[in-house]
């Protein structure tokens, strides 16, 4: 009797909970490798480091995403879980709603730093401002004016408005 006890609380009670340890040890060192090789990959190309740092990002959130819904699974937590799921959902388009100018701009800094629209030391004129770019970040472009005075200009409201690239050896606009 005593054995069978022993027996159930083995196959029902502990097994999955080693599972689920082994899984998650696993996952650490996996995903760490993966991490290291996406970054050594994504260092020999002309991505910029603002890219390079989301991409490897992301690649590391999703993989952790699947290793929590596998302990999950394993854990058989699904019906406890679906109360929280529903109320993050509600959550997430609150803060989406809140942080949707910052998200434009780093979707804008984007596509700005990956199409090389204009770079560091090109003359521009956007939004009634005129001079050379200092900075291109992933939010925000620097540009210190004629005046010698620098302005902070969201990246979202730079490729909405539009932009004047100039020569640099004259004011004519470039080829």
């Amino acid at each position: 009797m005593v054995e069978t006890e022993v027996s159930n609380f083995l196959q029902v009670g502990f097994i999955p909970y080693f599972e689920v340890l082994v899984l998650l040890v696993f996952s650490f060192f996996f995903i760490s490798w993966v991490k290291s090789i996406i970054k050594e990959f994504l260092s020999r190309t002309d991505i910029p480091r603002d890219i390079q740092n989301i991409l490897s990002r992301a690649v590391v959130y999703v993989l952790w995403f699947i290793v929590i819904m596998c302990v999950v699974s394993e854990l058989n937590l699904g019906e406890l879980l679906k109360p929280i799921i529903g109320g993050s959902v509600i959550i997430a388009a609150a803060f989406a709603l809140a942080v949707k100018e910052i998200l434009a701009d780093a979707v804008a800094g984007l596509f700005l730093l990956s199409d090389h629209q204009f770079n560091i030391g090109d003359r521009v004129e956007t939004m009634k401002y005129r001079g050379e770019i200092i900075n291109v970040t992933l939010r925000k472009t620097r540009i210190k004016t004629d005046e010698g005075t620098i302005v902070v200009l969201p990246n979202g409201k730079i490729d909405s408005s539009g932009w004047l690239l100039f020569d640099k050896d004259a004011d004519g606009v470039s080829d």
